[in-house]
């Protein structure tokens, strides 16, 4: 929050420690995004009927397997259980929590970035509203199986988004010419900052810039 009350800011004006310290975090967020996108394909193919049956469960049995397969011994039973309300309330939970704290630094890293602010909001909006729409939307499908198109898009927003919130900040960390930057508190033009505040040519350790 320091940081995005001055003025002139954009990522490649870090310093080099700065720099390695928000790459690791970023690829530690890949990382995990990743591994719960496996998790996920492993259990279910990533489509709407691998969602729908995923969250409530098939409607398809299985036919008995003489090979001993996976749906060995499970003629006549559905391929997915599908989840219980206690199930999801145990899964929603903790996520509810966690997940809004990464976005809201991902969201913090794309401010710093050149990118418009058009589209700086439109990511943080798409981000946030398809997390809570793909957490909050299941305990709706296990009862209303006909809104799980609605979930699938909304995994599919919330997983393209929090990649845009990732890779956006990472490539304007190394690669990007500084701009513009961006002010937290804009004021009118040529008004001067309030007592105690840090002026524009701060960022260049308080020399102001050559004329």
């Amino acid at each position: 929050m320091h940081f995005l009350t001055r003025q002139r800011l954009h990522l490649a004006r870090f310093h080099p420690l700065m720099k390695v310290l928000l790459t690791l975090y970023i690829a530690s967020v890949l990382a995990g995004l990743w591994v719960a996108s496996l998790k996920y394909t492993d259990r279910a193919p990533w489509s709407i009927d691998g969602v729908t049956d995923y969250v409530a469960g098939s409607v398809e049995a299985a036919d008995d397997d003489p090979f001993g397969g996976v749906f060995a011994g499970l003629e006549g039973e559905a391929l997915y259980e599908g989840k219980t309300r206690r199930e999801l309330v145990d899964i929603v939970h903790p996520h509810l929590f966690s997940i809004p704290i990464l976005l809201f630094v991902l969201g913090h890293l794309l401010h710093l970035t050149n990118l418009r602010d058009g589209w700086k909001l439109g990511i943080n909006v798409t981000a946030f509203t398809s997390m809570l729409t793909t957490f909050l939307l299941p305990f709706a499908v296990i009862e209303h199986r006909a809104l799980a198109p609605g979930l699938y898009v909304s995994g599919v927003a919330m997983f393209v988004s929090m990649l845009a919130l990732c890779l956006i900040p990472l490539w304007e960390l190394w690669f990007a010419t500084p701009g513009e930057g961006f002010n937290a508190l804009p004021r009118p033009p040529g008004r001067a900052p309030p007592h105690g505040g840090h002026r524009a040519d701060d960022m260049d350790g308080g020399a102001p810039d050559a004329e």
